[in-house]
């Protein structure tokens, strides 16, 4: 485990959940009295993350390397407020982190290790939930507007065999996202309970 807040990172396909139970784990966190924080990427609010949204939105044309080059440097622009989540906090949850530009990128024809480069001196998560749940339940999850990669269905698709494919080697959980919002944040629960390090488990 790493030093200060330990980072939980909820990953998962487009409209597989991670919003939701991201702030329904923050809650659980505070109602046990752990400081926790939550953060979410890509952050579109800074200069990097207005980019992403331009793109996502069909507004600019960059090929798969800059998008993927954008996605971490979204990360590197917030890497203070990271670091200062992890010392403030015992927690830091975050929605989609440096796993998803992995899947995502991979999907979209990189090579990983180009991929994790990118990355190198990002603080690590700790704890890895991959939220899976069959693509025809989705589709209804999220209604309205779509990005470019939501409604590139292939993409989802590579995406989720992906996250499968990739959870064993780099011991990543994968948990059920098709039962209903409370089954999967008990299951989300149970996997915390057994993977934080004993200071923070005898706490819940």
């Amino acid at each position: 485990m790493s030093r200060g807040g330990r980072i939980i990172s909820i990953e998962g396909v487009d409209a597989v959940g991670k919003s939701t139970q991201s702030l329904r784990l923050q809650t659980w966190f505070k109602r046990k009295g752990v400081k926790v924080t939550a953060l979410s990427f890509p952050d579109y609010e800074t200069p990097i993350g207005r980019e992403i949204k331009a793109f996502l939105a069909g507004k600019r044309a960059f090929q798969a390397e800059v998008r993927h080059m954008l996605f971490a440097a979204n990360r590197w622009e917030k890497l203070a407020e990271i670091k200062e989540s992890q010392i403030e906090n015992e927690v830091v949850i975050v929605n989609r982190y440096t796993e998803s530009n992995l899947v995502y990128g991979v999907a979209n024809g990189l090579r990983l290790e180009w991929l994790a480069a990118l990355e190198q001196g990002i603080p690590k998560s700790d704890l890895v939930m991959v939220l899976d749940a069959p693509s025809k339940a989705l589709t209804s999850r999220r209604p309205g507007p779509k990005d470019s990669y939501e409604k590139d269905h292939e993409l989802q698709f590579r995406v989720q065999s992906l996250y499968r494919e990739l959870a064993p080697k780099f011991d990543w959980i994968i948990v059920d996202g098709s039962r209903s919002v409370r089954g999967v944040h008990d299951s989300i629960v149970e996997v915390v309970k057994s993977s934080l390090d004993a200071r923070l488990r005898a706490r819940l």
